[in-house]
């Protein structure tokens, strides 16, 4: 009955180990996540971005606003689930919407930390930063 016991305590910790290897970092904020291509929608409401990672391992299965206001729209990357260089759920493509005033999107690099991706140009056209 004892071994019985420990062979089912054994098990449930193993579960529950791969549970957090495969589920964990699908909850975590992919911070090396950049745009490859854009385009946006003839009322200028919404963006399709397609998205890459900078890093040898990892995916993205979500991109969220995390805050938008003053013209600056900042946006929230998360790994996919499946471990470490999981793809469980991720793709490539995603439509963000855009308020009429937005002139900025910035992602998510480090806690607090955004870095600006793209940027509307004078003449009110979608451009990639000039690198300093």
């Amino acid at each position: 009955m004892k071994k019985k016991k420990t062979i089912i305590m054994i098990l449930a910790i193993m579960i529950a180990l791969a549970v957090t290897y495969f589920i964990a970092p699908g909850f975590s904020k992919q911070g090396s996540a950049f745009i490859t291509d854009f385009s946006v929608s003839e009322d200028g409401t919404e963006m399709t971005i397609t998205v890459g990672v900078a890093t040898s391992v990892g995916y993205v299965r979500k991109v969220s606003e995390y805050q938008q206001h003053g013209g600056k729209l900042y946006l929230d990357c998360y790994s996919a689930f499946g471990g470490i260089n999981g793809s469980w759920g991720s793709k490539n493509k995603y439509t963000i919407k855009l308020n009429e005033d937005t002139e900025m999107i910035a992602m998510y690099r480090s806690a607090n930390c955004y870095d600006t991706v793209l940027e509307k140009d004078k003449d009110g056209k979608w451009q990639y930063p000039a690198v300093e």
